[in-house]
């Protein structure tokens, strides 16, 4: 019997000063995704069939049947199956469609010459290509992805391959040979993952299974690979070790190391309408009557290091510069005793590249920045203002304990949103509509500052 069709039942490397912390998993769905799962009923990965539809399910994502050979109408969101299946030719065109029309797909690998060669038939042609490489050994390890955030993944022995191909976004890696990735592929994507690293650790009790939640996770994100690219490292992950602050400006007085009793205002971009977010959001910063100063940037390599032992009332980053090792660790300590830190994220296309920083401090506390968000009708939670108006496309949050402040899509995609870590207080937030919308602009002077400022 081949197969079935299933009804269902970082910290990043560069962070590693902080990795006893477990956080959320990143696992976000819209109420219309579905997954098909499409693996054997027989053999090793019957097991993992199982485990996945039942995780899938408990996140409230619809799992679909497989009809015959072909997929159903609708087609689902994304499919999780292993190489067996693209042996055909014919469903290597079907598969290949479905992908570039925008559906996911994650191919789970068998170490074997057989497995690899078939399915290289299916991923080259997309742009991913898998080689032997017996030689590999030792831990696994994170590139640097909301995929494998908070993860202790398993010890699998080798992999005995390797992923390469322009333009992957690198997952994990072994003996610092990328082994798990994925690549957008026109609308769509595709990730491949080692069998071997999914069943390593199967047979451990739920919640104990890494290989399944970076499966799970994967599925998820495969539809939408070009918004996890924005939240990745190129390189996977790792912090330069010598960081070019960009060249900025600022109407607000520069200080280095004083900041007891004041605000700390880190963001001197002057690209992305970043001078006009700056005045906005100090205006409703100097309602709470403290001082606001721009942080100097340019006289010290990890400048935030000496800046919060002053101890500022609070924080504010943008999304404009690279925050070194050193720096995410003193964020961290700073929120987890007492601190409250506003995180501003906003880029233009052509900068993305700016998310990826400010998810460096902000992973921390798992919350992740993705430019990925809808437009449309904003609505605010727990306050006295419920309908904000329209709001234009831009930053979406992710994370599992991120409670919603403000959201898009009926509630489905977070715009502004909230965590209490420890002592601390973390509110990220789109910066992008405070230009546009009057209403908006008010949440952040009558309720965000005065929450992380404790005075509500």
């Amino acid at each position: 019997m081949r197969r079935s069709a299933l009804s269902g039942s970082c910290l990043m490397s560069a962070l590693m000063v902080v990795a006893a912390m477990v956080l959320a998993v990143p696992l976000v769905a819209d109420a219309q995704e579905s997954i098909l799962i499409d693996l054997p009923s027989a053999g090793r990965l019957r097991g993992v069939a199982q485990h996945l539809g039942t995780e899938l399910e408990s996140r409230g994502i619809e799992l679909v049947e497989l009809a015959g050979s072909a997929l159903p109408e609708p087609p689902p969101t994304s499919l999780v199956t292993d190489d067996d299946t693209v042996r055909d030719p014919q469903q290597r065109e079907r598969l290949g469609e479905f992908i570039r029309a925008g559906g996911g797909m994650v191919l789970i690998v068998g170490r074997s010459q057989r497995h690899i060669e078939q399915a290289n038939a299916f991923t080259k042609p997309l742009g991913l290509e898998i080689t032997p490489d017996p030689g590999i050994a030792g831990p696994i390890e994170s590139s640097g992805t909301p995929l494998t955030m908070g993860l202790m993944l398993p010890e699998p022995g080798s992999l005995r391959m390797r992923l390469a191909g322009n333009g992957i976004v690198p997952i994990a890696r072994q003996s610092g040979r990328v082994v798990c990735a994925g690549v957008v592929v026109e609308k769509g994507g595709i990730i491949v993952i080692p069998a071997q690293l999914v069943l390593a650790d199967i047979d451990q009790p739920a919640g104990k299974r890494s290989g399944l939640t970076l499966l799970a996770r994967s599925v998820a994100w495969s539809s939408r690979l070009s918004e996890l690219q924005a939240t990745t490292r190129p390189g996977g992950g790792q912090v330069p070790s010598g960081i070019d602050f960009p060249a900025g400006q600022t109407d607000l007085p520069l200080e280095q190391r004083d900041f007891a009793g004041a605000i700390l205002y880190d963001c001197q971009a002057t690209e992305d309408d970043w001078p006009e977010i700056t005045a906005v959001v100090a205006a409703a910063l100097e309602q709470s009557g403290l001082p606001v100063k721009a942080l100097r940037v340019r006289d010290t390599q990890e400048p935030l290091v000496e800046a919060l032992q002053s101890r500022p009332q609070l924080v504010v980053l943008g999304s404009w510069r690279q925050y070194g090792v050193a720096e995410c660790a003193a964020i961290y300590q700073y929120v987890a005793s007492g601190g409250s830190l506003l995180a501003l994220a906003h880029a233009h296309t052509d900068r993305q590249i700016r998310l990826v920083y400010i998810n460096e401090p902000l992973i921390q506390f798992g919350v992740v920045c993705s430019l990925g968000r809808s437009g449309g009708a904003a609505e605010v939670a727990g306050g006295p203002l419920e309908q904000l108006g329209e709001i234009p496309w831009g930053v979406r949050l992710l994370g599992e304990t991120v409670q919603p402040l403000i959201t898009v899509r009926g509630g489905r995609q977070l715009a502004a949103g909230y965590v209490e870590f420890e002592r601390g207080r973390v509110m990220a937030l789109d910066a992008g509509p405070l230009l546009s919308n009057a209403a908006y602009r008010l949440q952040l002077k009558e309720r965000i500052v005065p929450w992380l400022m404790r005075s509500e």
